[in-house]
């Protein structure tokens, strides 16, 4: 399998916010997904998961520049908003600002929220991300990070989760973590 090619999604976002500059529309992005572990150094990914408000220009503004870039795929263009057909826009308090341009607006969800949404689809694919993360922060615990996940509106399955954990920690941490955590984990089964 040949490696993904990083794309630098900033330049991207500038000629983005220019296509927007000449037909007179604001744009504010709240990015999840791929883009949000691009950033954090997790993995590439070719498109750009949002939650925004779209019309018909720009709609044909996002075409244009990925076809500019020839990055659109043939049934998405590489900056879409089909994730908010599956999740409500995360709260204000969980978005970090990581671009401010003429036109448009450019905001991540935080990488916490983020390992929420991709429990919540149970994907596979989503809970190696999140197992990534876990993978390189050795601090989080996993039933506190459960409770933190339920007290945002998550309502994701600990088993799930603890996948996650047994997927960036190894099966005998995950097995010395069930006997360690027996009492505990029964109210969650």
């Amino acid at each position: 399998m040949v490696p993904m090619k990083t794309i630098n999604f900033e330049v991207l976002f500038h000629r983005l916010n220019s296509a927007l500059s000449e037909i007179g529309q604001q744009l504010e992005l709240v990015c999840c997904g791929g883009y949000v572990m691009q950033l954090h150094g997790y993995k590439t990914t070719a498109d750009v998961d949002a939650f925004f408000k779209t019309n018909a220009q720009i709609d044909k503004a996002i075409k244009k520049v990925g076809d500019e870039f020839g990055i659109n795929m043939p049934d998405e263009l590489w900056l879409n908003n089909s994730v908010a057909n599956l999740n409500p826009i995360p709260p204000a308090v969980h978005q970090e600002p990581v671009l401010q341009l003429s036109n448009l607006t450019v905001k991540v969800v935080d990488i916490v929220y983020l390992m929420g949404m991709k429990l919540h689809s149970g994907r596979n694919r989503d809970i190696k991300d999140v197992a990534a993360v876990l993978t390189n922060d050795a601090d989080k615990a996993p039933l506190e990070l459960f409770e933190t996940l339920r007290a945002i509106g998550f309502n994701i399955d600990i088993s799930t989760l603890l996948e996650a954990f047994g997927l960036a920690r190894g099966l005998k941490w995950l097995s010395d973590f069930y006997m360690a955590h027996e009492l505990e984990l029964k109210k969650y089964f």
